[in-house]
């Protein structure tokens, strides 16, 4: 924390635990979605229809906080999210109807946009020089999320609270930190735009080459993890026949994985060149994913699972810090357009998962995420490209 400017100290702190609970947000929907299945009566389609309510809200908020975050200021940007989150989760799985969840839903994820983009926002202005390690390292708190989430849904039904216990539980955690976020310093953060005057040329700025690949890198990527994620929880259960409890454990297993390798790239990796990291971790995902599923015993199959959640682990943060360092006068318009990317695949992807599911049994529908890997790897061998050029044009 010593490079860390001190009157920064306590906002990062804060972004930290914001994303230790956005992580614990983003993965108990995967860790009781058997439940939701089985109490609910849904489909995989209607399952598959909510969650996607939850990434459209997130990709149009991704895109809007980018621009408002100009305009609004950080500080309003999150607290709006927050709220948004704490309303969503307070009603969220309280009723089978499909249409209210779906509602609710939109607005978790909603929410949860303006999160994101405020804490990648942040860290870009706290982390000078386009480096990568606070970004890792805040990505990390997010898979430390990620893992107990699913420990706490598992505690809470062992406890005879009940599944739905847990949106609660969330929804007023989220209420607390919008509270906190109000009174921290966002100002400094934003005192360059205000002495610069910076104006953002939206056009110019989502037709830049860099910027349109990070966009795809983070569509893609985003709905094969978060894809991953939500459903090897219910392929365990229906594959394997393991129970629910053993389901649930198993994303956690996962975002273990995604864990280590954000705090091994924080801790270890000081380069300039993130995109290079990127493609050797996108390899491994794509490996270690093609293993899990051609092997016929879980526990062997969780050893594949959670080398792909390694694979996975710090693709999205290493791409956030390449696009803070390439667009560097408008931080936020370009954060919150790479960070939409993200959202539309994690709408997109989960609703064609799910009719794959639907149609040709789970196991099948794995093999998507696999296709859309390789997919990810020929996109970053191409940013890899692009910026090698433009590394030789300003030389």
């Amino acid at each position: 924390m010593s490079y860390i400017e001190k009157e920064l100290r306590s906002l990062f702190f804060a972004l930290l635990v914001s994303f230790i609970i956005f992580g614990v947000s983003l993965t108990i929907i995967g860790a009781t979605l058997p439940k939701i299945i089985s109490d609910f009566n849904w489909s995989y389609i209607s399952t598959g229809i909510v969650l996607s309510a939850g990434s459209i809200g997130y990709f149009a908020s991704s895109f809007i906080s980018g621009i408002l975050l100009h305009k609004l200021g950080p500080r309003k940007v999150i607290v709006i999210g927050l709220a948004l989150q704490f309303l969503g989760l307070l009603f969220f799985a309280s009723t089978p109807f499909v249409l209210l969840n779906l509602l609710l839903n939109l607005m978790i994820g909603f929410g949860q946009g303006g999160t994101e983009v405020v804490v990648n926002f942040s860290v870009v202005r706290i982390e000078k020089g386009g480096r990568s390690r606070l970004m890792n390292l805040m990505h990390a708190a997010f898979s430390i999320g990620a893992v107990i989430g699913p420990y706490i849904v598992i505690m809470l039904m062992r406890a005879e609270f009940g599944w739905q216990a847990v949106y609660r539980l969330m929804s007023f955690i989220s209420l607390i930190m919008a509270g906190i976020f109000w009174f921290l310093p966002f100002k400094k953060l934003t005192d360059d735009d205000e002495k610069t005057g910076n104006k953002i040329k939206i056009r110019s700025l989502i037709s830049d080459s860099v910027l349109i690949l990070s966009f795809l890198i983070l569509l893609i990527y985003v709905g094969s993890e978060l894809g991953v994620s939500n459903w090897v929880s219910e392929y365990y259960v229906k594959y394997f026949g393991s129970s629910v409890n053993t389901g649930a454990l198993m994303v956690s297993i996962f975002w273990i994985g995604l864990l280590a390798g954000r705090l091994g790239t924080s801790f270890f990796y000081k380069g300039s060149r993130p995109e290079i990291v990127a493609l050797c971790l996108a390899v491994t995902c794509t490996i270690s994913l093609t293993f899990a599923l051609l092997i016929k015993s879980p526990i062997v199959a969780g050893i594949g699972f959670c080398m792909a959640g390694l694979g996975y682990s710090a693709i999205y943060p290493l791409i956030m810090a390449l696009v803070g360092r390439y667009f560097s006068h408008a931080q936020g318009a370009a954060v919150g357009f790479a960070a939409t990317g993200g959202g539309i695949g994690s709408f997109v992807f989960p609703f064609i998962m799910s009719a794959i599911a639907q149609a040709f049994g789970i196991h099948k529908g794995f093999f998507f995420y696999i296709a859309l890997n390789i997919l990810m790897i020929i996109l970053i061998l191409a940013i890899i490209r692009q910026t090698q050029k433009k590394s030789l044009s300003t030389h």
